[in-house]
């Protein structure tokens, strides 16, 4: 397995790029930490599997139409990071 990451360091606008690079290196899968950086990889591809491993409620947040069927690339799976 390998893994490539990205740090904003804070700064939203760097998502959209960032899923673009991800899109153009075929990554297997996309984990996506904030709702912003969930937005720019929906926009960025509709066939590489995001994985929310924070963030708000998929459905709430209109990702997803319900976590039983998702549909699109993100799927019915979302992480929450405990300290």
């Amino acid at each position: 397995m390998w893994s490539n990451y990205r740090y904003s360091l804070g700064r939203e606008e760097l998502f959209s790029g960032f899923a673009a690079e991800f899109v153009r290196l075929k990554t297997d899968v996309i984990v996506a930490v904030t709702d912003v950086a969930v937005q720019a990889a929906r926009e960025a591809t509709g066939t590489i599997p995001i994985v929310m491993a924070a963030g708000t409620d998929p459905v709430a947040a209109g990702f997803v139409a319900s976590l039983a069927r998702p549909g699109g690339a993100l799927p019915a799976c979302r992480c929450s990071l405990m300290n």
